[in-house]
């Protein structure tokens, strides 16, 4: 399965807290680590589930070691040492990246457009081309130049 994984050109990685009430010689009150990787075509997916005592940066350089594509993750700096890695670059997660905008909004001056603003405005016009896209089975080679024109 890890090799069907490896043959993308990118793999989503996550990472979520999973308590384990009877381990043998651990607390039930430990945190345990439960690290997924997805990727694969809508007809072919791959969801790989790797349980760890440990969210050290080894843990997605040892789950992803041979890997070479790109790795969409989210803000975790545990994941940075796998750009480290040759032939491997990093991506990042909108969802993520609009998240941090959002809190940067909050702390605006009321009635203010800021930074933030033209942000999100950006951030929502590529949401609106990828919900007309998967509407109108826009190819991607249009989605991608949509894409571009809304961030000149």
């Amino acid at each position: 399965m890890r090799c069907r994984l490896f043959e993308s050109p990118f793999i989503h990685c996550d990472e979520t807290r999973a308590q384990v009430l009877k381990e043998p010689d651990r607390d039930p009150t430990s945190q345990s680590w439960m690290w997924v990787q997805a990727s694969g075509p809508p007809d072919r997916k791959v969801v790989l589930f790797d349980y760890t005592t440990s969210r050290a940066q080894e843990v997605p350089l040892c789950l992803l070691e041979s890997y070479r594509g790109y790795v969409m993750a989210d803000d975790y700096a545990r994941y940075n040492t796998l750009a480290l890695q040759p032939g491997v670059e990093r991506l990042a997660c909108m969802a993520h990246v609009r998240r941090k905008f959002v809190e940067a909004k909050k702390v605006q001056p009321q009635g203010k457009t800021g930074r933030a603003d033209v942000a999100l405005a950006c951030i929502n016009k590529l949401y609106g081309i990828e919900r007309d896209s998967r509407m109108s089975a826009m190819s991607s080679v249009t989605s991608v130049v949509r894409k571009k024109a809304c961030l000149s």
